[in-house]
């Protein structure tokens, strides 16, 4: 995964993350869905603070999220559901992505993307949000001539997330 992708390919695996956060902030989870690969492996580790063996400060059993597409799409039928008490109201959020880094992946139809992110929930009426920051992996495969999100790791900079619950998708 050494390989930089040329231009044409960095700015289309940019944009899609862009088309992403565009669809998450406008509650258009159906239209995101579709940007998801069958076989999404979508995870959300909890940080730790005390080093574990490799040194990574993630915990490697215990998550926010782990998810698959069944689950995610669950999520979102949930979402459209009265069922869904901690998002009535929903969370009004605006996403940033920024330092965009893609490269080749094992095929040619296939791109390792990390970015940095930065979501700001505004719950009710409150005027201060609640701010989740941090580093996403993502593979990305081009399936029927579309990239889809195949992978997707988030390395929050935060142990403790500050809301209830994790309701929203990072």
């Amino acid at each position: 995964m050494d390989a930089v992708l040329d231009g044409r390919i960095d700015r289309e695996c940019e944009r899609f993350l862009y088309r992403e956060a565009e669809l998450l902030d406008a509650r258009r989870f159906h239209d995101w869905l579709a940007l998801l690969s069958p076989s999404i492996d979508y995870r959300v580790p909890v940080r730790t603070t005390r080093e574990n063996k490799d040194g990574a400060g993630f915990s490697d059993r215990a998550f926010f999220m782990e998810e698959d597409y069944a689950s995610l799409k669950m999520r979102v039928l949930r979402l459209d559901s009265d069922f869904a008490w901690a998002e009535n109201p929903a969370t009004r959020t605006r996403r940033l992505v920024g330092n965009v880094r893609a490269q080749a992946g094992s095929g040619a139809d296939e791109c390792s993307v990390a970015s940095n992110m930065a979501v700001y929930c505004f719950r009710g009426e409150s005027a201060v949000p609640i701010t989740l920051t941090g580093e996403r992996r993502d593979l990305l495969r081009r399936i029927d001539g579309q990239w889809r999100l195949h992978a997707r790791l988030v390395l929050l900079d935060t142990t403790v997330l500050g809301m209830e619950a994790l309701s929203i998708f990072l």
